[in-house]
């Protein structure tokens, strides 16, 4: 890969594999350093003492070797907290055929499609945002929610003067890592005698469909999965033995989505539901989150923007301080040239339902607490 640097941009050079008549294929990459610090409590990290293990770098390829067909594919790593730890992993390897703006097929290792950002997460430009409002879009469970291997169908179908309606509809295998944000979770619920011994692959199948009204900017999505069976396997030590517990759990989840975009103005709101329940037949558990968000860009170089967000673990519990968190958020972004970000983004809390960290966290209540948010993002 060559690159040059034009107007204080670095920008990919294509190669030729196939010849000069031949496609190109593009290269492109991105690398971004974070530090997060909290008043508090340790969350995605060590923060209470300043931790900068929160950074993530990409480099994928793409090519149309045919009309109407594209192949794509990354190299991904990424290191929040105790998930990730720098594992390389293939984010994503896939193939595309769109047969008409109506009807199009992508098969391999896709991205998952939900809401505005399940499958872009990575793509730090996208988004005013430090941290996503964390309890639809958790920087920990990428590898449970932003890819799977299979398939899916996508298309758009105009509405005449009702505008349009683009779908996306998926099935395959997703594969959570046993240093991922599920197994970080399961581990954080299992006493102090316990430990999880594995997580199997699952499958998982969905869609997600959006409205593009007549007005200019506004559109409404709506977005569904479940996943009928995930298996993960618990050894708990008891006095004189040990015994190891096989746990199904069968979790389905729906998603609504709204947005405007209005002169320089971006607001957006998200609702999020998901389901669990035990094969075992204990007492399933309701999760609920939500938030809503603005952002101004002022001009080429500076963005800035806020959200609120919140968080049940289990509608059951909302007047539980460990299982909700209450997020207001305010961020500033500046592009010092096209390929380099800066982000700075403070949030006040309340809750401490998403830290997943209990032997790190051992007193805590539902009084507020700070958190400070720095992040770097270079690409190419």
């Amino acid at each position: 890969m060559l690159t040059v640097l034009a107007g204080g941009r670095l920008q990919a050079l294509d190669f030729n594999f196939f010849g000069t008549n031949g496609p190109p294929m593009a290269f492109h990459g991105f690398a971004s350093q974070g530090f997060l610090y909290s008043s508090q409590y340790n969350y995605l990290g060590d923060s209470s003492s300043g931790s900068f293990k929160f950074s993530e770098a990409g480099l994928n390829a793409s090519i149309n070797p045919l009309p109407r067909t594209r192949i794509a594919a990354q190299a991904f790593t990424y290191d929040v907290g105790e998930a990730g730890k720098y594992d390389v992993v293939l984010d994503y390897a896939q193939v595309e055929y769109t047969c008409n703006d109506y009807f199009g097929v992508r098969a391999g290792r896709i991205r998952r499609p939900q809401g505005f950002y399940n499958d872009i997460q990575d793509v730090d430009v996208a988004r005013t945002f430090v941290l996503l409002p964390q309890g639809i879009y958790d920087a920990r469970w990428r590898d449970f929610y932003v890819a799977l291997d299979g398939g899916e169908f996508f298309g758009t179908v105009p509405l005449s003067v009702a505008g349009s309606l683009s779908y996306e509809i998926y099935g395959g295998i997703i594969r959570p890592k046993e240093d991922g944000g599920a197994a970080l979770e399961i581990r954080n619920s299992l006493p102090a005698s316990g430990r999880l011994d594995a997580i199997d692959a699952a499958e998982e199948f969905g869609g997600q469909l959006w409205w593009n009204t007549p007005l200019d900017g506004l559109r409404f999505g709506v977005a569904g999965g479940l996943v009928p069976e995930l298996n993960y396997i618990i050894a708990l030590q008891l006095p004189g033995s040990s015994i190891r517990v096989d746990t199904r759990t069968r979790a389905a989840f729906e998603q609504y989505s709204a947005e405007y975009l209005w002169k320089a103005w971006t607001f957006q709101a998200e609702a999020y539901f998901r389901d669990y329940y035990s094969e075992s037949g204990a007492p399933g558990t309701h999760l609920f989150t939500w938030y809503g968000s603005a952002a101004y860009r002022f001009n080429k170089w500076f963005e800035a923007g806020g959200y609120y967000t919140e968080y049940y673990g289990d509608l059951d519990q909302t007047g539980n301080s460990l299982m909700f968190q209450k997020d207001a958020a305010l961020a500033l972004r500046f592009d010092a040239t096209a390929s380099w970000t800066f982000k700075i983004e403070g949030h006040y809390l309340r809750g401490t339902g998403l830290l997943q960290n209990s032997a790190g966290n051992p007193a805590q209540n539902g009084n507020g607490w700070w958190m400070l948010d720095l992040k770097t993002t270079f690409s190419f």
